[in-house]
C-alpha cells in the first residue's frame, strides 16, 4: 500500500481542486425560459435539492442522482451572479441624466416631456451613480500599485451596486410602459456591441468584442476577490444572447460552459403573460428580436440570436416550470452538471446524451453552407439503427466543395448539374452575383461556395424549399435503413439536433417513431400541426444533457475511479489464501536465513577469542596460570 497515505490523499485533492478552481457558466435562452431562475438557484448558499425518491429520476438515473446529490451536498459553493443588465447599466451611466432621457425618448419613440414626467423623480440617484461610473472609468488605467484596488472597486460595482440600481431603472422605465425596460435594454445591448457605447448605433468593427472585454474585466475582479477570500471562483453570466460573446469566453477559459435553459413554448408564453404582463404584440416583437429569421452583414455581430446560442451550447437544461416538482427538477439538473464540472466522470452519461452525442458528431459531415444538422434513429432500447446528416445524395458534390468561380469558368464540370451549366437565366444570376467577388474571395483564401436554392429562388422570385440540393438529416437516416436492408424501427426514437420540419415529421409519423428528441426548435408548424394530430403522435422531448466537447470534458474521468478511491481512502487490497500462504513461507524462509546467519557469526567468533588469549587452537591451557 502507499507509504504516506495522507500525503497521497492530499495530492489527489490538489489535482481535483486545480481542475475545478475556476468555472464560468454562461446562461442563454429565450426570455421567460428560466435563465434568471437558474442563476438565482446557483447563487444560493445551499442548493435546494429533492431527495432521490422525490426527484424526477428513475432507475439507474436515480442511482446516478444519489451519487450527484451526496457529492454536491458536501462540496457545494455558491456562484457569483453577474447580470448582463448590470453591465449594460454601467455603459448607460456614462451618459448624464439629460442624455439618458433623450436616448430613452428616441428608442421608445415617446415624447421627451412624457419621458421626463415619468422618470425625473430619480434624477438625483441617477446622478450619484453617473459620477461613480465617471470616477471608475477615469481610474481604469491600472498600475501595479493600483490594480488590486481597481479590481475590488469593479467587483463591488458590478456584482452589488449596479445589480440593485438596474432594478430601480427597470421600475422607472415601467412607468412609461410595461415593455419599455425590455425594449430599451435590448437596444442598448445592440448599440454597445456595435459601437462600444450605449447611445451610438454606428457599426465599428473594432468594437464588436468591447462588450465581452468589459465582462472579462469584471470576471477578473471576481477572481481577485476569490483569491483574497481563499475560495474557488464560480461565476454565472446571465445571460448571453449573441453567439460571438460565447465564442469569446470559450476561447479564453477552459472552465467556461455555455448552458441553454429551455422550456416548452406554451409554458414560456404563459409565464410572460402572467409574471411579466406582456401583451401578445410585445411577445411577438420579443420573439422577432431574439429569434430573427435571418441576420445579414453587421447584424450577425451585434444582434441577439438566441437560436444560434442554443445551437452552440455545451449543456442543455429543460425547465419544466409547470411540473409538479416545481424548481426541484431544474435544481437537480443544475446540480448534475455543476458536479461534473468540478469532478469529471463522477457518473456516466444518460442514454439520451450518448445518442444525441452521436447525432451531434455526425452533423459535422454535412456539406451544407447554411446549417449543419445531425440525426440518428434507435429502437426503443437506444440501440442505434441508422445515422444521417443534411447533405446531397450520395454521388453528388456537397455545396461546401463547389465554387461559383468554377461554375463560371467551366472547371470541375462533374460537380455541377446540366441545368446549372446550361440554363442562361441561372448562369446569368450566378455571374451577376459572384463575378465581382471571385477575385476578392481568392485573395482572402476562401472558396466561393454558393447555395443553389437561394439563387434559383431569386431567378423565380419565389421562396421554395423544394430547390434545396440536400436531403434533411432525418430523412437521410430513414433512407439509410431502407437502403441497406431495413430494420424494425416502429416504436423507436429519433434524435435530431434540430426539430424536424413538416416533411420529416410526416415521415417519422409514418414510420411509427414513438419519440422525437431535439435540441433546437425548427421554424414552422410541424410541431403544432403534423405532430399534434391523430392517434399515434410521436412524443416530442427537448434534449437535456451535455453535448460536443463538453460531453467528453464532463464524463471523462481524470483517473480511473478505483485508483481515486484507493488514493483517497487508502483502501487495503484483500489477499487471497494462496497469496497469504506464499507470504507466510517467504517470512519463514527469511526468519530461517536470519537464524543461520546468527549461528555462523557465533561459530566464527569462537576461534578469534582463543587467539586473543595467546593459545593455539590445539594446545591445553597451562594450569599454573
Amino acid at each position: 500500500m502507499f507509504e504516506k497515505p495522507e500525503e497521497v490523499s492530499t495530492a489527489l485533492e490538489v489535482v481535483f481542486d486545480q481542475s475545478s478552481d475556476f468555472i464560468v457558466i454562461g446562461f442563454t435562452g429565450r426570455t421567460g425560459s428560466g435563465c434568471s431562475t437558474s442563476a438565482a438557484l446557483l447563487s444560493q448558499e445551499k442548493l435546494p435539492l429533492p431527495d432521490v425518491g422525490s426527484s424526477h429520476f428513475k432507475g439507474n438515473e436515480a442511482r446516478k442522482y444519489r451519487i450527484i446529490k451526496n457529492y454536491i451536498d458536501k462540496k457545494w459553493q455558491a456562484f457569483e451572479w453577474l447580470q448582463i443588465r448590470a453591465v449594460i447599466t454601467g455603459y448607460l451611466l456614462e451618459l448624464n441624466f439629460s442624455e439618458f432621457m433623450n436616448l430613452v425618448s428616441g428608442i421608445l419613440k415617446e415624447d421627451l416631456d412624457v419621458v421626463k414626467s415619468k422618470i425625473y423623480y430619480f434624477k438625483d440617484e441617477y446622478d450619484i451613480f453617473h459620477l461613480k461610473i465617471k470616477k471608475y472609468i477615469e481610474g481604469g488605467e491600472s498600475t501595479i500599485e493600483t490594480e488590486g484596488s481597481n479590481l475590488v472597486s469593479s467587483y463591488n460595482l458590478y456584482f452589488k451596486e449596479l445589480k440593485d440600481f438596474s432594478d430601480e431603472i427597470r421600475e422607472a422605465l415601467k412607468k412609461i410602459s410595461l415593455g419599455a425596460y425590455t425594449t430599451v435594454y435590448q437596444r442598448l445591448g445592440d448599440n454597445i456591441r456595435s459601437s462600444g457605447r450605449a447611445d451610438r448605433s454606428e457599426f465599428n468593427p473594432e468594437k464588436i468584442f468591447n462588450f465581452s472585454e468589459t465582462i472579462n474585466g469584471i470576471i477578473k475582479s471576481a477572481r481577485h476577490n476569490a483569491r483574497n477570500k481563499k475560495t474557488k471562483c464560480y461565476i454565472i453570466i446571465d445571460a448571453i444572447r449573441n453567439p460571438y460573446e460565447a465564442v469569446y469566453f470559450r476561447e479564453r477559459y477552459a472552465g467556461f460552459f455555455l448552458v441553454s435553459i429551455n422550456t416548452d413554448n406554451s409554458n414560456r408564453l404563459a409565464h410572460l403573460r402572467k409574471s411579466h404582463k406582456f401583451t401578445d404584440v410585445q411577445i411577438k416583437n420579443l420573439d422577432e428580436k431574439e429569434y430573427p429569421k435571418r441576420l445579414v452583414g453587421e447584424k450577425k455581430f451585434i444582434s441577439q440570436n438566441i437560436q444560434k446560442c442554443i445551437e452552440i451550447s455545451d449543456i442543455h437544461i429543460n425547465n419544466p416550470r409547470k411540473d409538479q416538482f416545481g424548481t426541484s427538477e431544474l435544481a437537480s439538473q443544475l446540480a448534475w452538471y455543476v458536479s461534473l464540472m468540478t469532478h469529471p466522470g463522477l457518473v456516466m452519461p444518460t442514454s439520451t446524451e450518448s445518442c444525441m452525442q452521436i447525432a451531434y458528431s455526425v452533423k459535422q459531415n454535412s456539406g451544407c453552407i447554411s446549417r449543419q444538422v445531425g440525426a440518428i434513429v434507435t429502437d426503443e432500447f437506444y440501440s442505434v439503427k441508422a445515422v444521417g446528416w443534411n447533405n446531397t445524395p450520395q454521388g453528388q458534390v456537397p455545396c461546401l466543395l463547389r465554387s461559383a468561380g468554377h461554375l463560371i469558368d467551366g472547371i470541375d464540370s462533374d460537380a455541377y448539374s446540366f441545368y446549372e451549366r446550361n440554363d442562361e437565366g441561372f448562369r446569368g444570376a450566378v455571374e451577376e452575383k459572384y463575378t465581382r467577388l471571385i477575385a476578392k474571395s481568392i485573395d482572402k483564401g476562401r472558396n466561393l461556395a454558393y447555395c443553389f436554392k437561394d439563387i434559383q429562388n431569386e431567378v423565380e422570385n419565389e421562396k421554395n424549399q423544394v430547390h434545396t440540393r440536400s436531403l434533411h438529416a432525418e430523412e437521410n437516416a430513414f433512407l439509410q435503413i431502407s437502403k441497406y436492408g431495413g430494420q424494425k424501427i416502429k416504436g423507436g426514437i429519433l434524435f435530431t439536433t434540430a426539430s424536424p420540419c413538416e416533411l420529416c415529421a410526416k415521415k417519422a409519423y409514418q414510420l411509427g417513431i414513438s419519440r422525437i428528441v431535439y435540441i433546437d426548435p425548427y421554424p414552422g408548424i410541424a410541431t403544432s400541426h403534423i405532430l399534434a394530430s391523430g392517434d399515434n403522435c410521436p412524443e416530442l422531448s427537448l434534449f437535456r444533457g451535455a453535448i460536443g466537447i463538453a460531453f467528453h470534458r464532463l464524463y471523462q474521468p481524470i483517473m480511473p475511479y478505483k485508483d481515486e478511491l484507493e488514493m483517497l481512502l487508502t483502501v487495503p487490497k484483500k489477499e487471497n489464501k494462496k497469496d497469504m500462504q506464499i507470504k507466510r513461507l517467504k517470512d519463514e524462509n527469511s526468519s530461517l536465513k536470519d537464524r543461520i546467519a546468527t549461528l555462523e557469526n557465533r561459530f566464527n567468533e569462537k576461534p578469534s577469542s582463543l587467539e586473543e588469549t595467546g593459545h593455539s587452537g590445539d594446545s591445553m591451557p597451562d594450569p599454573a596460570i
